[in-house]
């Protein structure tokens, strides 16, 4: 039984991370111009049918609009590059598409090697030039779909521009939100963007757990959007911890009233059996990072994934954005090396260029269940969970519910099949579409995206009358929501 009591209402949506091909955005990028319109469309074809709800687009200014600073020191800003369209042509898309974006910087100039002494984050001309720039997306380009900003990637992190400087970080957060307020900009802020599960001795809050507590007591006047980061590994994912983890970081937000995300979200293999296995995939792919996630291109990781994404909604979570939609993205330090590529993606735009193989430019295993996930399951909509104990461990049903109708996502991720009836109050049409994600496979269109591969009476659901069978490690998903 699904109950009809709600975990969370007003459900934000689930989404990707879209950075705007810093490498290749640009003849004077490292890699030239090689996201071209062509690529880009292809880009866009395939999150159509994902319909992803939030997106955020982290960036670098000196990626972008900053080009150093003058004789008195003060930014040299050009918004009219070409980097900066590159970004503006992923907003056309988002804009266009009705998608909540996020957007904000993974650290200040300085931080990554470029002059002008731009250190810190509560340095006036960051505050100064940034909501400068947001103000020309927003303004004058008209990106209504920029809802938040984030102020610095993960600052509780050792690896963070603020090193997990709390009071620098603090600071930033409460000039930038004043100078969004001066210039009547429209633009929540998104924090603490912290990864929950890391600790840092050297920060005055070690662990990314009091991050989130001390930005709830710290900052709340001051933060729209809660997010957080989590990379879980596999175990902790399969045996249900990661839910019971995160309801115990959503009771520290959730007296604030406010939406919280995970605005990064991914799984590792470092133990065990599948850290031996992903030890064994590192040498197949010689142009992958060490920051890859090679089972990207397996079934598995489309459980894993799935698994987790469905545990933070059970958890009340409003949404998470997947780490990341695609290789062409980013390498590590963000050098542009070739041989460096983050592999986390749903695909590599840029594979036969870079790789050689256009394989990698095709669609992977994991964007089944994730599109799905971000196609049926819409903002606005109550998110449910079940009423009773599990049919089985490892077991995970989550139900989503609206005017516009109801998705029930399911999945095994014991190695043991499960038989149960489902019963559950279904709104909207009778027939539910049914989509399958098997060990012994799925069912795809000419483009790889998913197909149905079959129909249920809703009635049936209702009645507690449908009988499900699930194999081991699988993922059904049924909805009767026509997605806009």
């Amino acid at each position: 039984m699904i109950s009809q009591v709600p975990v969370s209402e007003g459900f934000v949506g689930n989404g990707v991370e879209w950075s705007a091909y810093p490498h290749a955005d640009s003849e004077e990028a490292e890699w030239g111009y090689l996201m071209t319109d062509e690529k880009l469309r292809r880009v866009f074809e395939r999150l159509d049918y994902m319909k992803p709800r939030i997106v955020r687009i982290m960036d670098v200014a000196a990626w972008r609009y900053y080009k150093g600073v003058d004789m008195q020191g003060e930014p040299l800003l050009d918004f009219a590059c070409d980097e900066v369209r590159m970004v503006c042509r992923l907003l056309e898309y988002c804009q266009s598409r009705g998608i909540m974006v996020l957007i904000g910087d993974y650290g200040v100039p300085g931080f990554w090697g470029y002059a002008g002494g731009i250190d810190r984050v509560d340095d006036l001309r960051y505050i100064d030039m940034t909501t400068r720039y947001l103000t020309y997306l927003k303004r004058e380009r008209g990106f209504d779909c920029i809802r938040y900003y984030i102020i610095t990637n993960e600052p509780n992190g050792s690896w963070a521009c603020t090193r997990g400087d709390w009071e620098q970080w603090k600071r930033g957060i409460a000039l930038m939100h004043a100078s969004f307020e001066q210039a009547d900009l429209d633009i929540g802020i998104s924090a603490p963007d912290a990864v929950e599960m890391s600790e840092n001795p050297a920060s005055q809050y070690p662990t990314g757990r009091e991050w989130v507590e001390q930005t709830v007591v710290q900052l709340d006047s001051l933060v729209g959007q809660y997010n957080i980061h989590c990379y879980a590994d596999w175990a902790f994912i399969r045996d249900g911890s990661f839910q019971r983890h995160f309801e115990q970081v959503a009771q520290i937000i959730r007296p604030t009233g406010k939406k919280m995300i995970f605005g990064e979200i991914g799984g590792w293999y470092h133990s065990g059996e599948m850290g031996e296995l992903y030890k064994q995939r590192v040498a197949e792919k010689p142009f992958a990072s060490e920051d890859s996630q090679l089972f990207t291109y397996d079934y598995v990781y489309g459980i894993d994934a799935a698994d987790a994404l469905i545990q933070a909604m059970k958890a009340g979570w409003h949404g998470a954005s997947a780490w990341m939609l695609d290789d062409a993205m980013h390498t590590i330090n963000d050098l542009g090396a070739r041989d460096q590529l983050k592999v986390w993606g749903f695909w590599n735009s840029l594979g036969v260029e870079l790789t050689g193989d256009p394989a990698e430019e095709e669609i992977r295993p994991w964007f089944f269940t994730w599109s799905l996930m971000c196609r049926y399951f819409l903002p606005g909509m109550a998110i449910c969970n079940p009423e009773k104990d599990h049919p089985g461990e490892g077991l995970r049903i989550v139900a989503g519910q609206s005017d516009a109708g109801t998705t029930i996502a399911l999945l095994n991720a014991s190695e043991q099949s499960r038989t149960f009836r489902l019963k559950c109050a279904v709104a909207g049409a009778d027939e539910m579409e049914l989509y399958e994600y098997m060990p012994e496979g799925y069912r795809t269109d000419e483009k790889s995206f998913p197909v149905a591969s079959g129909r249920v009476a809703a009635s049936e659901i209702r009645r507690g009358d449908y009988l499900v069978e699930m194999p081991g490690r699988s993922f059904q998903l049924l909805t009767n929501v026509k997605p806009e």
